[in-house]
């Protein structure tokens, strides 16, 4: 399945947010995704971002949205994930 977006959803507030963030970012320039949009939200701040979270019925921060075409969702995780964990997810929609 194409990915066409990967999306973070956290909050300013949020400490395990910042922690993954890292994560998140060097996962993003990984060469091996340079064709998926990466985008962080803040839930709170962000124009937009009350859509997603009713849209996607995010209740914790932070969540990572995995996204195919027309914005269809293949795959929703919560917290801080490791980087190999996460790039293990990503690689497995890739493969769908």
């Amino acid at each position: 399945m194409e990915i066409s977006k990967i999306i973070k959803l956290g909050a300013s507030w949020c400490q395990p947010c910042h922690v993954f963030a890292k994560t998140f970012e060097k996962v993003a320039e990984m060469e091996q995704y340079k064709d998926i949009k990466f985008e962080q939200i803040d839930i709170e701040e962000d124009e937009g971002a009350e859509l997603l979270v009713e849209k996607f019925s995010i209740r914790n921060v932070p969540t990572t949205l995995i996204l195919g075409e027309n914005d269809e969702l293949i795959y929703k995780l919560s917290g801080n994930i490791p980087l190999n964990d996460f790039t293990e997810v990503i690689n497995n929609a890739m493969e769908k």
